[in-house]
């Protein structure tokens, strides 16, 4: 199983196996004070291998700060992949979500949002957390 894609948006839905998003591919967050609480949501594209079908898998999404830990409850869900009629034998399907997350964030620095299937750890989306306006980065504020 891998990783297709894995994104943070402001807003995302995921209709037909299709992702729809909007601000989309962000790796900065700047907020104006910490701690904060803050919405978002995750694209993921996960490829299940053809041995992997037919088969329930336990999906782990957390949030975690730069110490590595997990800020709120993140999200635990169990999924199963079938084979469509015609499918060529071997072939991967990808199973396409959204995911809206809520985190409260305390410290500045890298933080990620972590993908999880089966207890294994398939991909991360790695994002740096800022505080202050952009006005004061660059002395406007």
């Amino acid at each position: 199983m891998n990783i297709g894609f894995l994104l943070l948006s402001d807003h995302s839905e995921a209709v037909n196996g299709k992702l729809y998003l909007t601000g989309g591919g962000w790796n900065v967050l700047r907020l104006p004070q910490l701690p904060h609480d803050w919405s978002f949501h995750i694209g993921l594209g996960i490829d299940v291998a053809w041995h992997e079908t037919n088969s329930p898998h336990e999906l782990a999404v957390t949030i975690q700060d730069p110490d590595g830990v997990e800020l709120g409850e993140g999200l635990t869900a169990n999924f199963e992949t079938g084979r469509p009629p015609g499918m060529p034998q071997g072939q991967e399907q990808r199973l396409v979500m959204s995911i809206a997350a809520t985190a409260t964030f305390s410290t500045p620095g890298p933080h990620a949002a972590v993908v999880q299937v089966n207890g294994e750890e398939l991909g991360r989306a790695r994002f740096y957390l800022m505080e202050g306006s952009a006005d004061d980065e660059v002395g406007l504020g």
